[in-house]
């Protein structure tokens, strides 16, 4: 259930102390770069869900905003009650935040320390890493292997002894590769310490048609230590209202939620992520779309001969044959922008999935990257 100001305030009383008493260096976080409001790009650098929310999502923004003098006490349990009944959960074991984003932050807070520090794979979403490395904790990263996929083997052998928490994102983020249900579940068997496994989903609707991939919350892995996050940032086009959720073990939810704003969430995500988990028919034409406008995607890359990794995501990453920088200015100086640099992937763009009319801009510039 919700955590009220009070109960919060007494509870993470001591939490606020020790941090407060840390090098004002440590606390100082940098979120990835983020790119230019929109105004004239086009955007496909951010993994967003370009359609935006459906219609019955918008409807409820705006009912919502009649209560945006309130603060948001009262549309908390609603929606933890509603995660809770779709994955067949208690309301104890969900813990919610503003985007995945603060279940990242929490986690990092909550379960490394100078002696217990990270594993994650390398390339993959960063700021996890980057909460860990602010407060002066280790992060040991382990690249992909030869199909894209966590190196599961390594990140075990890496986590042996002085490891607080293992993170995995998969789909992955940038390569939109999926690492296999029974490779994560070894990894989780194969751990002797008392590491924790943070599996980011973020992208979970985009990768239902793998036979690889299959959900810990759909299909629940027999383990306290796993800690599963998802986002209303993605599918859901909600990124700008920054709703997210993990699920965890009681006990590991409470650890967590020592750590949680008290009011992470604001009425109107609260409330519209409580009517998207209604609206199945929204999210099935979303999961439809997305799909159809992956498969036009391939289909020009390879018309083109493109070299691509298998995604499931809302992304693709390409070989663009040349060092990505080069990619990336030219298709800034074309009013497109495209995904940052991810090392070690030195000549792949991540390209995020736009609308039919700004893929058709985005495949005009490709077509002149060979004369630029």
């Amino acid at each position: 259930m919700h955590l009220s100001r009070r109960r919060f305030f007494q509870s993470s009383f001591a939490a606020t102390a020790a941090a407060l008493a840390a090098p004002r260096e440590l606390l100082a976080f940098t979120e990835p770069q983020r790119t230019p409001q929109p105004g004239g790009a086009i955007l496909l650098n951010g993994n967003e869900n370009a359609y935006g929310a459906w219609p019955s999502l918008i409807e409820s923004m705006k009912d919502a905003l009649s209560l945006a003098h309130r603060y948001p006490d009262n549309a908390y349990d609603p929606l933890t009650q509603r995660i809770a009944a779709l994955h067949r959960v208690l309301p104890e074991q969900v813990i919610l935040g503003c985007g995945s984003g603060e279940i990242l932050r929490i986690c990092a807070e909550a379960f490394t320390t100078p002696e217990l520090g990270l594993v994650t794979a390398a390339p993959t979403f960063e700021a996890l890493g980057h909460h860990v490395r602010s407060r002066g904790h280790r992060v040991t990263q382990v690249r992909l292997n030869a199909d894209h996929q966590h190196d599961v083997a390594k990140m075990t052998e890496a986590a042996s002894g002085q490891t607080g928490l293992i993170y995995i994102c998969n789909p992955n983020n940038p390569t939109a590769s999926i690492t296999p249900r029974s490779a994560i579940e070894s990894l989780i068997s194969g751990l002797k310490g008392k590491e924790l496994v943070l599996i980011d989903e973020a992208y979970h609707h985009f990768a239902l048609s793998s036979p690889e991939y299959v959900s810990f919350l759909d299909k629940p892995f027999a383990s306290d230590r796993v800690i599963v996050a998802r986002t209303f940032s993605k599918i859901y086009g909600l990124a700008g209202v920054r709703i997210g959720y993990a699920v965890a073990s009681r006990d590991i939810a409470a650890r967590m939620q020592r750590f949680a704003l008290p009011d992470s969430l604001n009425v109107v995500g609260a409330r519209t992520a409580t009517a998207a988990l209604a609206d199945t028919d929204g999210l099935a034409f979303a999961i439809k779309r997305n799909a159809a406008d992956r498969d036009e995607f391939l289909r020009q890359a390879k018309q083109r001969n493109i070299q691509t990794i298998p995604s499931q995501g809302n992304f693709v990453m390409v070989d663009t044959g040349r060092p990505v920088r080069q990619a990336i200015a030219h298709f800034r100086q074309n009013n497109i922008l495209i995904g940052r640099p991810f090392p070690p992937y030195e000549t792949h763009a991540r390209i995020s999935l736009g609308k039919p009319d700004e893929m058709v801009a985005f495949w005009k510039v490709w077509d002149k990257l060979g004369t630029a």
